[in-house]
């Protein structure tokens, strides 16, 4: 009864000929196009001057299709791009730069699920392990530590890097198995956690130390282990979200309006393009933007400290 649950890693969910081609991804959905128009309506019924808004914050939009593409395709987050940008682009503070990313990748790194869900790339029979470890990680990340300058920046630059060499580590790797054992779950959690707090704190880690996990552990599919990933992150940043903005505050608006709206289209993009560039080549891409942006925030965290 037991031998499939508790099979060995390279035994549980072989990978078949079948499973290894999975469902083609288009990138156009009629979602787009209402969420846009849903967007338009909130955006002209809530600022008061929105074309004078427009005028400033309109390059926003642009960031958020970037991070967004770039989060979904690795299932790291946006945040990996938002809060550099905003700190060195607008000038943004360390808090109110993660409330900025968090708030923006809801709706990027959700997106970004769907198209994963299209793909049959989520194991969702263990998403309800990681669900109540992942809501109480965020819960310690928003009320117990809360997050402040110092932590974010200094947070920030070591986990980006550290998260960009494991994706070097990950070029070469080669997937064993579709499916999680059930061994697995234990650490899963444990993992969850942690990738909760993380991303508290710095608006990235639950997707990219889930998928991490899973694959070096595991030998799980990197498809799976990145669609599980976002979907995992996706919650993470609903949450989070939802706390800073009902209870905490302090999230800027005016600006994620902006970046919320380049993350439906963006988020669109990861798995689209996962498809057709190749997980090799978007691992280097990421690994070499998630290097350079923890190097640049490290320095500035360190040079302030001065």
């Amino acid at each position: 009864m037991n031998e499939i649950a508790e099979a060995p890693p390279a035994e549980a969910g072989r990978l078949s000929a079948r499973e290894d081609e999975p469902r083609k991804l288009r990138y156009w959905t009629w979602g787009l196009p209402a969420f846009a128009a849903a967007w338009l309506a909130v955006y002209l019924a809530v600022f008061p001057d929105p074309a004078g808004l427009a005028a400033k914050n309109w390059p926003l939009f642009l960031v958020g299709v970037a991070g967004a593409a770039l989060g979904n395709a690795t299932a790291v987050g946006g945040g990996l791009v938002f809060i550099p940008a905003v700190m060195f682009g607008w000038h943004l503070a360390p808090v109110e730069a993660l409330k900025l990313a968090l708030a923006s990748q809801s709706i990027g790194m959700s997106s970004g699920a769907l198209g994963w869900l299209r793909r049959g790339d989520v194991p969702l029979r263990v998403l309800p392990v990681a669900l109540v470890p992942l809501a109480a990680g965020a819960l310690v990340s928003t009320f117990v530590i809360r997050p402040n300058a110092l932590l974010v920046k200094g947070l920030f630059g070591p986990v980006s890097i550290a998260v960009g060499l494991i994706t070097l580590y990950l070029l070469e790797h080669r997937a064993r198995c579709t499916e999680v054992p059930r061994s697995a779950y234990p650490g899963l959690a444990g993992v969850a956690f942690l990738g909760g707090m993380l991303t508290g704190w710095v608006a990235i880690g639950e997707g990219e130390v889930v998928a991490a996990f899973l694959m070096l552990r595991y030998g799980l599919d990197p498809r799976r282990g990145i669609g599980l990933g976002t979907a995992l992150l996706a919650i993470n940043s609903i949450l989070l979200t939802l706390l800073h903005g009902f209870v905490l505050g302090g999230v800027p608006w005016e600006m994620a309006a902006f970046t919320m709206l380049g993350c439906a289209f963006g988020g669109r993009l990861g798995p689209f393009l996962a498809q057709w560039v190749g997980p090799h080549r978007l691992k280097l891409i990421f690994a070499t933007v998630a290097i350079g942006d923890g190097l640049l925030i490290l320095g500035q965290f360190l040079l302030s400290l001065r």
